[in-house]
């Protein structure tokens, strides 16, 4: 049996709609308004590194991240 990776924290929202077009799972926010971070579960080091490394993923699946996550943060901030 493999160890689960342990979840990996960002406030970055480019790296996090990345993560999300990858369909790695969103366990939750944290933080208050304005400071909060995205926390996935199941991100390896190999998955960020290729982000920055300029990784390509499909455009649609990343501007539907991009558009969900922020819904999120707007929602969020409602509460």
């Amino acid at each position: 049996m493999q160890p689960t990776a342990p979840d990996f924290s960002t406030q970055d929202l480019h790296l996090a709609s990345y993560l999300l077009a990858l369909d790695h799972p969103l366990r939750r926010l944290n933080g208050p308004p304005g400071q909060r971070a995205f926390v996935f579960g199941g991100v390896t080091q190999a998955a960020v590194t290729a982000f920055y490394a300029g990784a390509q993923v499909d455009a649609r699946k990343l501007l539907n991240a991009v558009r969900d996550l922020k819904a999120l943060l707007h929602q969020e901030g409602r509460r």
